[in-house]
């Protein structure tokens, strides 16, 4: 690859989940994105999926290694693609009443449906636990009944059977929102302001390190603010979270995926700035659904791993973390 396609590897575009425009494709090649993301609800079947997937990857390979196309294919109210062909997911309530075996069942069912798709990475599940006594009024996951539940511990056995299936289907997976935005105070993608009361030792961390032990490919970082934890930047910012909680503290060593940073509560920095931001503070890979920021944080990142040695080890580090996780489910070669 090229130094432009290495770093090409650290970013997941939005494009339209019913087909990639013209412009949306040549933007993907001629920035060399390594990844994208299939953005919006759409009714179109497995097989018109796989054709949108198929063109993605057209213009997305470089040197035998394939793109992660993903979703967010995870429950009721947050099924982006509910085609011919793609199973209705029950909301995160009802998944989290099923068994674990049962539930591995049934991801690995959803997984075959993503696969035939050309889907290989789903954003997917949900880790946040939303107490009872704040339920719906959770704004991100409560009030669309997106979560496991409402105890940390059966919260990450269901999230890692979740994390399994879908990896006995051969689709990678992202547990997300750590360290959780079960009780945040308003919606990351419309709030520039979110915080949650989540402390460094919170027992509702429990459910994060139970799903890791269904060894995902990815975690997703939230974009909100924790002041209990840090009186630092917000979460996808944070070195104390991303580095000292997620890689420290659980132990984790894969990759470390952004919420979207096309949202408002990021709008605040350029697309540069936000990408440098990110990568410094221990982040893996950049998810933004609006593909025009990718010219401007693909830039930046490749004229600072060109310019500060220190930067450059970092992004070498995360390229080949992306790479293993793609050679896991079957991208290279």
């Amino acid at each position: 690859m090229t130094p432009q396609q290495r770093v090409g590897q650290l970013f997941v575009l939005g494009v339209m989940s019913t087909g990639a425009t013209e412009e949306q494709l040549r933007q993907l090649q001629q920035d060399s994105a390594g990844n994208a993301f299939l953005r919006g609800p759409t009714d179109l079947s497995v097989e018109d999926t796989r054709a949108v997937s198929d063109a993605i990857a057209e213009v997305t390979t470089y040197a035998g290694v394939r793109p992660f196309v993903s979703a967010d294919q995870e429950s009721a109210n947050a099924q982006s693609l509910d085609g011919d062909g793609f199973s209705a997911m029950p909301d995160g309530l009802e998944q989290g009443e099923l068994r674990p075996a049962r539930l591995r069942r049934e991801a690995k069912t959803w997984g075959e449906e993503l696969k035939a798709a050309g889907v290989t990475l789903d954003l997917a599940p949900v880790a946040d636990v939303v107490p009872t006594d704040v339920g719906t009024d959770n704004d991100p996951i409560g009030y669309f009944e997106r979560q496991l539940g409402s105890e940390p511990t059966p919260v990450g056995r269901h999230a890692a059977a979740f994390v399994r299936g879908m990896a006995d289907a051969g689709v990678a997976t992202s547990v997300k929102h750590f360290p959780g935005i079960g009780r945040a105070s308003g919606n990351t993608d419309s709030d520039p302001q979110v915080s949650d009361p989540t402390t460094r030792n919170d027992p509702l961390l429990g459910s994060f390190e139970g799903a890791l032990a269904g060894d995902p490919a990815m975690v997703m970082v939230s974009s909100g603010f924790y002041p209990k934890i840090s009186d630092g930047p917000r979460a996808c910012f944070n070195p104390t979270i991303i580095k000292g909680m997620l890689r420290g503290d659980l132990g984790y060593d894969g990759v470390i995926v952004s919420d979207s940073f096309g949202s408002a509560s990021v709008a605040g920095d350029p697309p540069g700035k936000r990408a440098l931001r990110f990568f410094r503070a221990g982040g893996t890979l950049l998810l933004d659904t609006n593909s025009d920021d990718l010219r401007p944080m693909a830039r930046a990142v490749l004229r600072e791993t060109q310019d500060d040695p220190a930067f450059a080890k970092t992004t070498k580090a995360n390229v080949l973390r992306v790479l293993e996780a793609k050679e896991r489910f079957g991208l290279i070669g």
